[in-house]
């Protein structure tokens, strides 16, 4: 039995405090994946120590126990999977593909390739080059940096965020900075990005929060669709939607440094 399954078997015998975190558990069961115990506890409107003690009554040593229930539950259990047209959709290998192929459209329609182009531009005429990513969306900047450095392009891989705070100061306007950053709010760019243009350095968030407060801060600005966000799609991962992006980046990028 999933996690959500059990919450619902033991809806009625809950308190009406337990009710209102069930509730809110079983309304969001992603949320209960990305955010942290203190996050939900915010989110569901109780304490640390009331969702702990749910998760107890429900059978689990603790929130990191169910947390991680949730997490193989969201990767094998259909409950969890968006459904797909296609008859060999019942496998769990198509589904997935299906799903990132709908993200993947949707970022070639929405994605301005001009902007595109521009941000190849500016490296080409770069002195200096950042890129900088925290947690997951290091990921995305290594690999950045790594193909980046396959084409001769000489960059500083920043995943550190005292080091970020560091570079903010020394970058200047023949530098840029490419920032990969799903929210923008897991820690304060804004300061990083106010101190870089200041200095005169130029900007580039790639992003999926299409309201992010950086959003006229920045030279370029790129929001990418987020498959994680959708409750619905499943446990899957947003670094494979930045992955295939820098592939395109890079494409203009060689065809611009082709033509000097």
């Amino acid at each position: 039995m999933n996690p959500l399954e059990l919450l619902e078997q033991e809806l009625p015998g809950l308190t009406k405090s337990e009710k209102i975190i069930a509730e809110y558990i079983l309304g969001n069961p992603m949320a209960i994946i990305r955010y942290s115990l203190t996050q939900v506890a915010k989110e569901s409107k109780s304490s640390n120590t009331a969702i702990i003690r749910l998760c107890q009554k429900l059978g689990y040593q603790g929130f990191s126990e169910f947390k991680f229930s949730m997490s193989r539950a969201a990767l094998s259990d259909t409950h969890y999977t968006a459904t797909v047209d296609s008859q060999d959709a019942k496998s769990s290998m198509s589904a997935i593909v299906a799903q990132y192929v709908s993200h993947l459209n949707q970022m070639a329609a929405e994605t301005d390739m001009e902007v595109i182009k521009s941000i190849a531009s500016i490296l080409r005429r770069t002195v200096r080059v950042a890129i900088m990513g925290i947690n997951r969306t290091a990921f995305s900047a290594s690999q950045l940096s790594y193909r980046l450095s396959k084409l001769g392009v000489a960059n500083y891989l920043i995943t550190d965020h005292v080091i970020m705070t560091d570079y903010m100061e020394i970058f200047g306007p023949e530098d840029v900075c490419l920032i990969f950053s799903i929210s923008t709010t897991s820690i304060n760019y804004k300061e990083i990005v106010q101190r870089l243009k200041k200095n005169g350095a130029s900007v580039v968030l790639f992003t999926m929060n299409a309201s992010s407060p950086l959003q006229k801060m920045c030279d370029h600005f790129i929001c990418l669709p987020q498959i994680s966000y959708n409750k619905k799609m499943g446990f899957l991962d947003d670094q494979a939607i930045f992955f295939v992006f820098i592939e395109a980046l890079l494409s203009e990028t060689a065809a611009v440094l082709n033509q000097t």
